[in-house]
């Protein structure tokens, strides 16, 4: 069974990066001959390619609750964060414009890392303070142009037994959920835009960063009821508000 999971693993990384290439012809075309009606097409259209990405990694997404997700204007997904597989299940929910806040490492990985900074997603380098406040003010920007953004609050993830990947935020291994960095709520009650929280149940168990190894089946998702940033007197209220309601859901399954 080991060998088999190995040799579709395989199989993943390829197809994806064949994938890439087909696509990156359109993509450098809508990026840099269209302009911003271009790099707002090119966040939308992923939506299918994370959809087919999924399919051929032969993963059917189980969601629950809020779902499909109708809701028009702009708001801010919140958003759990274990595998490197949660950006495309993510993109494959959620047909609107989105923006994505990243770690700056990521902006610098080959060819992705172009497109990502092209396209006008958002790069945040976690330990410094002026990186993160740059960080607020495009997402703040973002959203008057009508764009929702994605967030990871809990700052990364920190699998059991992973020694060796970077940890500026003092992250768990024993934690089922984070603690919730405040920024992105703050932003929420600035801009008095709702939060839609979205928990993803086992994407760790599909796609683990610490043996890189693929594993075919269900995805589970659960989106729980938009949350209003209107009802809530301070960030840190909204934001542990979030929180309990995500983790009630993880411990449930």
């Amino acid at each position: 069974m080991q060998f088999l999971i190995i040799i579709w693993s395989v199989w993943c990384f390829v197809i994806t990066f064949f994938l890439f290439m087909i696509l990156l012809p359109f993509n450098l075309f809508l990026i840099f001959v269209l302009g911003e009606i271009g790099r707002k097409l090119f966040v939308q259209y992923n939506f299918y390619v994370a959809n087919i990405l999924l399919f051929l990694f032969g993963m059917v997404k189980d969601v629950k609750g809020y779902y499909p997700i109708h809701i028009k204007t702009p708001c801010i997904y919140m958003v759990n964060h274990r595998s490197y597989l949660d950006v495309i299940i993510v993109a494959s929910l959620i047909r609107q414009k989105i923006k994505y806040l990243g770690k700056a490492e990521v902006f610098d990985w080959p060819l992705f890392g172009f497109l990502a900074k092209h396209s006008g997603q958002i790069p945040v380098q976690r330990e410094n303070k002026e990186s993160r406040q740059k960080g607020y003010n495009l997402m703040k920007k973002a959203i008057e142009e009508g764009f929702s953004i994605i967030l990871f609050p809990e700052g990364g993830w920190k699998n059991r037994g992973d020694k060796k990947s970077s940890n500026p935020y003092g992250l768990s291994e024993d934690k089922l959920l984070q603690d919730f960095r405040n920024g992105g709520f703050r932003l929420a009650m600035e801009t008095q835009v709702p939060i839609v929280p979205i928990i993803l149940l086992n994407a760790q168990i599909r796609f683990s960063d610490l043996t890189m190894r693929i594993i075919p089946g269900k995805i589970k998702v659960h989106v729980l009821d938009i949350m209003s940033s209107k009802a809530f007197k301070t960030p840190l209220d909204l934001n542990k508000e979030c929180h309990k309601s995500m983790l009630t859901h993880l411990k449930e399954f």
